[in-house]
């Protein structure tokens, strides 16, 4: 079936169909699990754990400087190489120290390592 599209330019013919069950665009059966979705911050992580960069939490530019200078982008892998007395993460080859306030402003999606 065609329907028409009126505009102020005039008349133009556009196709549609009529569809009486929905149309799948993608294949979604996959059930998303629980730690598909889990976010938790750097300092949740244990020694040796490794995790995604899933956003940084911030609104001071200066930790935001920090971060970024560190390599700590969204999409990122980080691994914690220490926690105490100061977080060591790992970031490619890199390793870089933060404090505790700072490490939670990272927040991290699980499974990765």
């Amino acid at each position: 079936m065609i329907r028409l599209f009126y505009s102020e330019w005039g008349v133009k013919m556009m196709p549609f169909q009529n569809f009486k069950e929905p149309v799948i665009m993608y294949n979604n059966t996959r059930k998303p699990s629980s730690s598909d979705n889990e976010e938790i911050t750097l300092d949740n992580l244990a020694k040796g754990q490794s995790a995604v960069v899933k956003r940084l939490i911030t609104e001071d530019s200066k930790n935001l400087q920090k971060l970024l200078a560190m390599g700590i982008l969204p999409g990122r892998i980080v691994r914690v190489v220490q926690r105490y007395p100061v977080y060591i993460v790992e970031i490619d080859r890199t390793q870089a120290a933060m404090d505790k306030e700072l490490a939670q402003k990272i927040v991290l999606k699980e499974g990765k390592g």
